[in-house]
């Protein structure tokens, strides 16, 4: 009877564990379920997106070209002699600023110059000469007043010539001055050439008096038109700001060597353009000041465009319409946003309507006109 008793107390114990071991685990099972169900309502993902407030600013289209700096032609000053001469010195480079009455070339006279002169003095001696043994023959009555014309004229053209190549200072060592400031264009001669007459010594050109040549895609030539506006940029130098010009001439046909259009355009005055320097220009065809944004923040989406903006942390989706852009904006049209909505600019991929996000403003800075 005791060891009977003493069994139904262990199995009581037994049963006892049991049954405190299996509350155990459903209770801490049900604590993880729950614990794993709030876990998940907490996850639910929130995007990393970047921002910027929309503004109204200048967006600007631009077609770029390049070329060079060349004077204007009617500017150039050409330096030629009447005579041959010697260049005996040339006294100024090619690219030199010039004064007014600063010396630019010396020359002595050729030897066919020399030789001219000294013929149109031996034609005034024998013209002298037969004149006075005219005049003798004419009191002994040997010659007519019809010969003594006949030398008068040939004295006459004998001592006009002689003065006319003694004015082109044929005869004498010539000094070259610059008649006004400006700059050596060209140096066509070199120092000992001997050059015929009419040669092309050097050429000036005015300061400030040149033009800008560019080179144009011939696509591009229904967008230009005279007067248009011109950012100038030398490609080799740095400039704090571009050169500001407009279009004067716009040519009619191709340039055989390059297969462009070439357009001529007239800087404003300025110490920053170099004469044959190569440039870039920025033709300006369209300039707006409308509601614009940056062009990362417009997705392509199903023919169209759309981009997202943020409200209280959520992603609001906006069906847009663009218009002009250039490398750096776009124009919204006929779109239900304002200005000072937040406008993702980075991150937009990743979003769709309604979605969490966590916002960073933007390190893009809108500096109101773009170009």
């Amino acid at each position: 009877m005791k060891s009977y008793s003493k069994n139904t107390l262990i199995a009581v114990v037994i049963l006892i564990l049991i049954i405190v071991s299996t509350v155990i685990y459903w209770f801490a099972k049900s604590k993880n379920t729950t614990l794993s169900y709030t876990s998940t309502a907490s996850s639910e993902p929130i995007a990393q997106v970047e921002t910027v407030r929309l503004q109204k600013g200048e967006i600007r289209k631009t077609v770029t070209a390049y070329g060079m700096v060349l004077p204007l032609p009617d500017k150039l000053k050409t330096l030629s002699v009447p005579y041959a001469s010697q260049v005996e010195k040339i006294h100024v480079n090619q690219g030199q600023f010039v004064e007014q009455g600063q010396l630019l070339i010396t020359l002595k006279p050729g030897v066919d110059a020399i030789l001219q002169l000294k013929q149109a003095q031996n034609e005034l001696s024998a013209a002298l000469n037969e004149h006075k043994l005219l005049q003798q023959r004419i009191h002994l009555k040997l010659a007519t007043q019809q010969d003594l014309v006949t030398s008068q004229l040939r004295l006459k053209s004998a001592e006009i010539m002689l003065k006319n190549l003694s004015n082109r200072g044929i005869g004498a060592k010539q000094t070259l001055k610059s008649n006004h400031s400006g700059i050596v264009y060209l140096v066509n001669v070199q120092q000992g050439q001997i050059v015929p007459a009419g040669t092309q010594l050097l050429q000036l050109v005015d300061q400030n008096q040149w033009v800008v040549r560019l080179g144009v895609e011939p696509e591009d030539y229904q967008h230009l038109l005279v007067g248009q506006q011109v950012l100038i940029t030398p490609v080799n130098t740095s400039v704090t700001k571009p050169v500001k010009g407009r279009i004067e001439i716009i040519t009619h046909q191709i340039d055989p060597s390059t297969r462009l259009l070439n357009v001529f355009v007239r800087p404003e005055l300025n110490q920053e353009l170099l004469i044959n320097s190569f440039v870039q220009g920025q033709i300006i065809i369209a300039s707006v000041n409308i509601l614009r944004v940056p062009l990362q923040a417009v997705l392509p989406d199903d023919g169209g465009y759309s981009l997202f903006t943020i409200k209280k942390s959520l992603a609001v989706k906006h069906r847009v319409q663009i218009g002009l852009e250039n490398d750096n904006y776009v124009e919204l049209i006929h779109s239900d946003l304002k200005e000072q909505d937040e406008v993702v600019v980075l991150g937009n991929y990743e979003l769709e309507p309604d979605m969490a996000v966590s916002v960073k403003p933007s390190v893009h800075t809108d500096k109101g006109v773009s170009q």
